[in-house]
């Protein structure tokens, strides 16, 4: 495999780390932990515009980013909007599932194993916010299911169409929200 896919690979299943960011002490070294999160896309967008104005790629990115924003990019701000604005156990959903199931539609299509798509990301993608949501959640086991399924469908779905917005974005931001509408119906109708 080459360096740069590889690359690519090995931070997407690192991607379950950010979630350190639950852990941390609110303050840490002096400054609310939510300011490192902005200090930190601050920094990545400052060298995503200097980046741009000089049309370069870095190590792992793909010829294709040279005049967009990358991907990179695209998923600081996925999860900076997912930890500010969502539920922690619905971020724990969708970061292992972009962190794992991304690079495995990857490979797929890399491996020309495309006939096993969707059904295999959409299985995988689902187990992961199964699981996630059966540790960190107190919901029913048919809610689970079902938020389970939706979720997957969303997650997966945004992978396919070919937009400007990158697919690093999507598949952090869409099943959240579905997440959030689907958990905020049952608390509506007193289900949850």
């Amino acid at each position: 495999m080459e360096k740069g896919p590889l690359f690519r690979r090995i931070f997407h299943l690192c991607a379950p780390l950010f979630l350190i960011y639950y852990l941390m002490p609110d303050i840490f070294l002096w400054l609310p932990k939510s300011w490192w999160v902005l200090i930190t896309l601050a920094t990545i967008i400052i060298v995503e515009i200097a980046r741009l104005a000089r049309k370069r790629i870095f190590f792992g990115m793909r010829e294709y980013e040279r005049n967009q924003i990358s991907a990179f990019a695209w998923a600081g701000m996925g999860i900076t909007i997912a930890f500010f604005f969502f539920e922690p156990m619905f971020v724990a959903c969708v970061i292992f599932g972009i962190g794992w199931v991304d690079p495995l539609i990857g490979e797929m299509r890399k491996r020309k194993k495309m006939k096993w798509y969707p059904l295999i990301p959409l299985i995988f993608y689902f187990f992961i916010v199964f699981f996630c949501l059966l540790i960190l959640s107190d919901f029913f086991l048919p809610t689970i299911i079902a938020m389970g399924i939706l979720a997957s469908i969303a997650a997966v779905t945004v992978e396919f169409p070919q937009i400007k917005v990158d697919d690093d974005f999507l598949m952090l931001i869409v099943p959240l929200v579905v997440l959030t509408l689907c958990a905020e119906y049952l608390h509506v109708f007193g289900l949850a």
